[in-house]
């Protein structure tokens, strides 16, 4: 019996092996480029499946990495994406704190409008008490249903390095100076490359 052999280098594989494993990107907060540079901070993961048609699924983990002597609450997170469908919509479907709900198209003055996103309240720029908000230490996973009409066409890099950037953006509320923040989101380097590596493997596969 002939038998072929794959021209995958180890190297490939490992790396397809990562990427089919977690499939997500690796996210973190560019403390640099936040509005009032009090070093509030956060890192987490996107990973974006298409579901079929014009329906996908977004799913964001993240957690309030801000240093303890900052203090403070990561109140309200929110992105926007590429895409050529100027009806497209978000909803938020599942949130592992319940505090945090759907915003829906909302500003993030003064990054412009989001898409959608998730806060305390219902909220982004937000009222009231930041209590519900992820302290620090905490993590949270929020999925949202995208639909779009390019919806088969959209990919991590469609959130996180959408053309008007940030794509992705957070708030903190309830620092210990009293104060607030808005930290915007980018790809942890080599992560986006890392899945490129790995849908290449996947492709010279035999």
């Amino acid at each position: 019996m002939l038998r072929t052999r794959s021209t995958v280098p180890v190297w490939a594989a490992a790396v397809l092996f990562t990427t089919s494993t977690f499939g997500m990107t690796v996210i973190h907060g560019d403390v640099a480029a936040s509005t009032e540079g009090t070093g509030a901070t956060f890192s987490g993961t996107l990973n974006y499946v298409h579901l079929g048609g014009s329906v996908g699924e977004l799913t964001v983990t993240l957690s309030n990495d801000t240093p303890a002597h900052i203090g403070g609450l990561l109140t309200a997170f929110v992105f926007r994406f590429d895409t050529v469908d100027m009806s497209a919509s978000t909803l938020l479907t599942s949130s592992t704190v319940p505090t945090m709900t759907n915003t829906g198209t909302t500003s993030g003055s003064p990054f412009g409008t989001y898409m959608g996103g998730a806060g305390v309240g219902g909220t982004y720029l937000g009222g009231g008490m930041p209590s519900g908000g992820l302290a620090v230490g905490a993590s949270g996973t929020f999925v949202w249903t995208i639909t779009a009409s390019d919806a088969a066409m959209l990919t991590d890099s469609s959130f996180v390095n959408a053309s008007h950037n940030p794509g992705l953006l957070a708030r903190f509320r309830g620092l210990e100076d009293g104060g607030s923040d808005k930290v915007p989101g980018v790809p942890t380097p080599g992560s986006l490359a890392l899945i490129g590596l790995g849908l290449l493997a996947a492709g010279r596969r035999r």
